[in-house]
């Protein structure tokens, strides 16, 4: 031990607490008072100071510090500190007694109160901090700059209500305010509640949000958050919405109602934004489509890029086809849906157009060789090949008409054929193979084919009215039954050349095992 005996002596019969420590801080001795204050007992070997008190090194004189015990226990001491020399080497000597209860509860708050003044400090935000009475207590330098126009009639004590009369008084008052008593009403309002927020615009364009909270001990703390750069983002957001050329609707990921609907879904649909704001995003589909689409939306666990061409109904009754792109949004817990509309009804006519005309004669608007070659196909293939029967059909003196009255009159004539024959194909397929030449498919018994034939050379009775005369034509009409397309093809124009050769207007079937009956020329 580096102290004498009588300084040992001197130090045990102090009334205040001590401990004595080497230059590495390890405590080298304890008197009682010392000892039964923080348990130390006879394990001083084992104690480094920077255990007992975390705020060590202290400097010289006298500091309010927490020290820990060694059953870790933690009270506030006022400590005294003092380095002796001690021949060759220097021991620093620490008095301490306990600060009574009443000053340690001033001091605990003071140290409270510092940390609470370090904390909002560092906070991006500004903040301020009221009591059950509503009074300022703290606020940080980030608040005050943010109210200028009130910063220095900011003190502890002072109300809220005060502060916001003052700065309505003046003509600095950063909030961009049209009926101030009516802003005041609401602004307290809000303020007392438990919990509030409310956006408000400042003067000088930049937007806060007003996040107030009530304490469990009935006072406040109120944080302004810069939000301009979400405003504007949002902002952004909303004439992109609003601007977009396509139809868009925003609606509830559950219920599927429509929250939102851009300009160009009005015009679109036709209805009031009221009425559209209304409905649901798939009660504009058709009976059929509704429910496939409804079951979609419900159901969706990704983003779905348009590939099914619906159908949708505008306010006018019109029917449109659309393909319609969905992207799932988060807002917060709500769920929600993003429908892009694309009207896709002209490609959808001009597709059925196209198709129509690669199976359809351009002139009579008969089905053409392709499509008839296709229904015959279907017909073999069906329970009732057996009874699959064509009629091949080809003018009786066309060739002169064309020759006499040109290509345009010819025209007008096939076209007033093909109505004629229709009349009496009576639901047969009729198609136009090319030129002068006709078929029809039926499926029946002989005699009903005899029957269709007789008809379809009736119908030339009546005479064709070209540049204002009445002239007579003929059909001539093979019939053959059976089932491969091929041979059946074949057996028709046989029997269609018989019936050009046996006099023409007349019809002839193969096998010839029906009567024949050749009709009277006009």
């Amino acid at each position: 031990m580096v102290l004498g005996a009588e300084i040992l002596a001197f130090l045990e019969a102090c009334p205040m607490a001590v401990l004595v420590l080497d230059t590495t801080g390890r405590v080298i001795f304890a008197n009682t008072g010392a000892g039964h204050l923080l348990h130390l007992e006879d394990r001083l070997a084992a104690v480094d100071i920077a255990d007992l008190i975390p705020e060590w090194p202290l400097l010289s004189g006298v500091s309010t510090v927490f020290i820990s015990d060694h059953s870790g226990q933690r009270r506030l001491y006022s400590v005294q500190v003092m380095n002796w020399p001690t021949g060759m080497e220097t021991v620093t000597v620490a008095f301490f007694e306990p600060v009574d209860d009443e000053r340690a509860a001033g001091y605990a708050a003071r140290e409270a109160n510092l940390r609470l003044r370090y904390v909002i400090e560092m906070l991006p935000e500004a903040v301020c901090v009221f009591d059950a009475n509503d009074r300022y207590v703290l606020w940080n330098q980030k608040y005050a700059e943010l109210y200028a126009d009130i910063a220095e009639h900011l003190r502890p004590g002072v109300a809220f209500e005060d502060i916001l009369r003052t700065s309505l008084a003046g003509d600095g008052m950063r909030e961009l305010v049209e009926d101030k008593e009516a802003w005041f009403s609401a602004r307290m309002q809000k303020f007392r509640q438990p919990v509030s927020q409310e956006e408000q615009q400042l003067r000088d364009g930049r937007w806060l949000r007003h996040d107030d909270r009530r304490t469990p001990d009935g006072g406040a703390i109120g944080m302004r958050i810069d939000i301009t750069g979400l405003k504007q983002r949002e902002d952004w957001l909303r004439q992109l919405f609003n601007a977009n050329p396509m139809p868009m609707l925003l609606c509830d990921g559950d219920s599927l109602a429509i929250l939102q609907a851009n300009q160009a879904a009005v015009d679109f649909y036709g209805f009031l934004p009221a009425t559209l704001l209304s409905k649901r995003a798939c009660d504009m589909h058709v009976d059929g489509d509704l429910e496939a689409f409804e079951k979609i939306l419900l159901h969706l666990d990704r983003d779905c890029d348009a590939r099914t061409i619906w159908r949708q109904t505008t306010r006018d009754g019109s029917e449109r086809h659309v393909l319609i792109y969905i992207r799932q949004l988060q807002e917060g817990a709500e769920h929600r849906l993003l429908l892009t509309v694309a009207d896709v009804s002209d490609r959808v006519l001009a597709e059925t157009e196209a198709n129509r005309l690669a199976h359809h004669d351009i002139l009579t608007g008969l089905p053409n060789r392709m499509q008839f070659y296709k229904a015959l196909e279907k017909a073999l293939a069906s329970e009732d090949r057996e009874k699959v029967i064509i009629c091949c059909l080809d003018l009786d003196g066309f060739k002169p008409v064309n020759d006499t009255f040109g290509h345009a009159a010819g025209d007008d004539v096939l076209k007033d054929v093909a109505h004629r024959l229709q009349m009496h194909a009576r639901g047969h397929l009729l198609a136009r193979l090319g030129g002068d030449e006709f078929a029809i498919l039926m499926t029946g018994e002989r005699g009903e084919a005899i029957d269709l034939a007789e008809r379809c050379i009736g119908a030339f009775e009546q005479p064709f009215i070209i540049n204002g005369l009445a002239i007579r034509l003929g059909i001539s009409i093979g019939i053959a039954a059976g089932v491969d397309r091929e041979t059946l093809m074949q057996e028709a124009d046989r029997a269609l050349y018989r019936a050009k050769a046996d006099g023409r207007n007349i019809w002839r079937v193969t096998p010839p095992d029906l009567p024949v009956r050749k009709r009277a020329k006009a």
